[in-house]
């Protein structure tokens, strides 16, 4: 699962993810439709931007960690107080990313399962 509100960021993502192997369980630009792609089942991990079209990421985070899905945050804002209250354990990225540090979050994330 991959959520960012950014087109251009977003399909970056996608294609890193692809090229690394992966599966893509769903690609999303809104709060809501990537609550709706949940109806499909959990994602094995979350590729999530924190502020997603100006409301934060969190219910959707705190759903996928009731879910047991892992969770990578990648924006240009780390300094957000949930990331060490509720997901101290969940890896990080500042923006812009490469290929090379989203592949390694993904099996960091991925171990934690």
């Amino acid at each position: 699962m991959i959520v960012d509100d950014e087109a251009l960021v977003l399909l970056d993502l996608v294609h890193t993810v692809e090229d690394l192997g992966y599966n893509l369980h769903s690609e999303s630009t809104t709060l809501k439709s990537a609550l709706d792609a949940l109806e499909l089942g959990p994602p094995d991990v979350a590729l999530l931007d924190i502020d997603v079209a100006g409301e934060p990421v969190w219910p959707l985070a705190r759903r996928l960690k009731e879910e047991g899905a892992p969770i990578v945050f990648i924006s240009a804002n780390l300094t957000h107080g949930e990331l060490r209250e509720e997901f101290p354990a969940c890896p990080t990225l500042g923006k812009p990313v490469s290929q090379k540090d989203v592949a390694r979050s993904l099996e960091a994330a991925l171990s934690l399962r």
